[in-house]
């Protein structure tokens, strides 16, 4: 029977030793047998089974930790383990199943259920031959038997406490950056690394982050997003281009200066699949020779959960973002506008500060839906925003106010300085020539700007009415030209 495949059963019972050999040699089986768990796994260990049936409650070593045991050894990992247990539902079987169990049945089971779950665990396998050469580890006593089931559970402890501190830090997903900090902080203590990279996409939007050094210059933060990017790409990540952005976090620790240009590398990364759908990645990068080796401590499972917590964060964050933006070109939507608009004018009374509205309208926007369609006319209104985005400030507030009309909100700016942005506005829109099947199309914008000023009465929404009637003027005016309208000083 030397092409048999050869099986290992363990247990203290006669009774159901007996039973089982009798039934899996009738079979065809070559059969084994141990007392106890000690005994079966030095079996193991001595000439590797094709596979281990094995009772959860055995002196010595239970089956349960002598299973996790056999699964934590390179040479006896792959071998297939059916655990028989005296629970129908319990404890037992979540160990058994945590520990690796291939299978779990019951301790009483029937041959009908025993050897379908037998040729189960071996379809698609050849025998070992003469049942196979073992480790050469065979002279373990049962003190190093024991000395290793405890540095597995160790590290299965370790894990599992890991992975707890993880699942903890999303417990708090309000805030996008500071989870990313608190999870790469959690990764390092792993394994030194200098940054982290993740890339999370919803079928629409898609969003690349960095984490990085307080002291990263930026070729090292243009090295991680490019390392980033490319893992997306071999990953099949779906992104479009404009509806991509990256983002970049200072993590809160020093440590990029003795990183060589180029030497980046990842030391783990893992790409996070929903079914078909790529959802993700997520990677941990370390500079010098060897440093994509010499990150095995960083186990895949690690990288997956804090994927999982970080991506809670961010669709937290995208909620919230869909909110207060316009779905069409990305800006700060008209309710969102008018109650920052609100807080800001209250701030500015508080401090004396000055503050500026800018309102803009599109001329003539009606003639390119009327002529090109209304799917070129959303590539207008998409690029022309593109525009106000580029040419405010961080500080600043851009918004869709409605149809073909924006605004523009510019805290602690005086009306000369608004008038400038105004006019660079008016000139980048005057020069651009918009996407569009023949012929390519030129737009203008009318502008119409007011102030506010320390002392001055009214509110928020005057101010943007002075806006306003400033741009019907400009409209009236001959369109594609800047008026202001200042505040009345007492």
């Amino acid at each position: 029977m030397s092409d048999a495949f050869r099986v290992l059963l363990v247990d203290d019972s006669e009774t159901v030793t007996e039973m089982l050999s009798w039934l899996l040699g009738s079979a065809g089986y070559a059969i084994e047998t141990a007392g106890d768990g000690g005994r079966g796994v030095r079996a193991a260990f001595r000439r590797v089974p094709d596979l281990v049936v094995m009772s959860t409650r055995l002196p010595r070593l239970d089956g349960i930790q002598a299973c996790r045991l056999l699964k934590a050894e390179p040479a006896t990992r792959d071998v297939p383990v059916i655990l028989l247990t005296s629970e129908e539902a319990g404890a037992n079987r979540i160990h058994a199943t945590r520990a690796g169990a291939d299978r779990c049945l019951l301790r009483d089971v029937s041959p009908e259920e025993v050897l379908p779950a037998v040729r189960e665990c071996l379809a698609g396998k050849a025998p070992h031959p003469e049942g196979g050469p073992g480790p050469a580890r065979a002279s373990r006593n049962d003190i190093e038997i024991l000395s290793r089931v405890n540095d597995v559970l160790e590290a299965t402890l370790f894990e599992a406490g890991l992975l707890n501190e993880i699942a903890h830090v999303g417990r708090e997903v309000d805030d996008f950056e500071a989870t990313a900090r608190r999870l790469f902080r959690l990764l390092r203590e792993i394994a030194p690394a200098e940054a982290m990279g993740a890339v999370f996409s919803d079928g629409v939007y898609s969003e690349g982050v960095g984490v990085f050094p307080d002291d990263a210059q930026d070729p090292f933060r243009a090295e991680v997003r490019r390392r980033t990017e490319r893992l997306r790409d071999e990953g099949g990540v779906p992104f479009a281009p404009d509806r991509a952005v990256w983002t970049g976090i200072r993590g809160g620790f020093r440590g990029s200066d003795g990183v060589a240009p180029g030497s980046l590398l990842p030391k783990a990364s893992c790409t996070v699949r929903a079914g078909k759908m790529v959802k993700g990645l997520i990677a941990v990068y370390s500079g010098g020779e060897g440093a994509a080796v010499s990150g095995a401590a960083i186990r895949e499972t690690f990288l997956l959960q804090a994927f999982m917590v970080l991506e809670n964060a961010w669709l937290y964050r995208q909620i919230a973002r869909i909110s207060v933006t316009d779905g069409l070109t990305g800006l700060a939507n008209v309710r969102h506008f008018r109650e920052q608009a609100q807080r800001e004018h209250s701030r500015a009374r508080r401090h004396n500060d000055p503050y500026t509205v800018l309102m803009m309208d599109i001329d003539h926007f009606k003639k390119i839906n009327d002529v090109y369609g209304h799917p070129v006319g959303d590539t207008v209104l998409r690029e022309m925003a593109a525009i106000f985005r580029e040419a405010v400030r961080l500080t600043d507030l851009p918004a869709r106010y409605g149809g073909e009309e924006f605004a523009v909100f510019l805290p602690r700016t005086r009306l000369p300085e608004a008038a400038i942005v105004g006019e660079r506005i008016r000139e980048a829109v005057e020069r651009k020539v918009f996407a569009a099947p023949s012929p390519m199309i030129r737009c203008t914008v009318s502008v119409g700007i007011a102030d506010y000023l320390p002392g001055t009465e009214g509110t928020e929404e005057t101010v943007t009415g002075r806006a306003d009637q400033a741009l019907y003027s400009a409209k009236r005016g001959g369109r594609n030209r800047v008026v202001c309208s200042p505040a009345k000083e007492k």
